[in-house]
């Protein structure tokens, strides 16, 4: 197995206790905190992969508000959320914060461990899709993150002040690189889901 870091911000110190001697078992490396303000370090000192985090916490901030400034601060780092509510008003705040998964209180060992492969499977192909970037000219990197936002051809040769042949020509340049099939849409797929948390 890689090297993997989780951090588990979880106020409940049994069930971090739970959820680490799992984590720890299954290989990954592994920081506990109970607080926002704890959490908030360990970001800089343990520069995790991944955090799971209970959105429920004692004190003015909670775990929506942790996700928050991890998507702010940390862009790559994901978030799980712990919790045990249920509710829309719980579930529609959380899902702003885009976590790639939600573990629903009382939990068992598989689901975490399924939770946990899930996530890295999607973390390992985001920093390879990443690095795949890096192929990229600054020109081409405008123009995807253009098409991330669903526009045309039309309307990117627009805003760029260039001709739409010419983004075509980058758009079949920028498939080359990334290595995708040249068909329907598969840019603009690609697109979307490596330029949004």
């Amino acid at each position: 197995m890689k090297y993997r870091k989780i951090l588990i911000l979880e106020d409940e110190l049994i069930v971090g206790l739970d959820l680490q001697e799992i984590l720890i078992h299954e290989g990954y490396k592994t920081n506990l905190v109970h607080s926002f303000d704890e959490g908030m370090l360990e970001l800089t000192t343990f520069n995790p992969q991944l955090v799971l985090c209970d959105i429920n916490l004692n004190g003015k901030a909670n775990g929506i508000d942790f996700a928050k400034e991890v998507n702010k601060l940390y862009p790559f780092t994901e978030v799980i959320f712990i919790t045990s509510y249920t509710s829309v008003k719980y579930t529609e705040e959380a899902d702003q914060t885009s976590p790639l998964d939600y573990i629903v209180k009382p939990w068992n060992e598989e689901q975490i461990k399924v939770a946990l492969r899930r996530a890295f499977k999607y973390i390992d192909s985001k920093k390879d899709n990443m690095n795949l970037m890096g192929e990229l000219s600054p020109a081409e990197y405008r123009i995807l993150s253009l098409i991330a936002e669903q526009k045309t051809s039309k309307e990117i040769g627009e805003e760029l002040f260039i001709a739409e042949k010419t983004v075509r020509n980058h758009r079949y340049n920028i498939s080359k690189k990334l290595n995708l099939e040249n068909t329907n849409n598969n840019l603009l797929k690609w697109a979307i889901a490596n330029f949004s948390k």
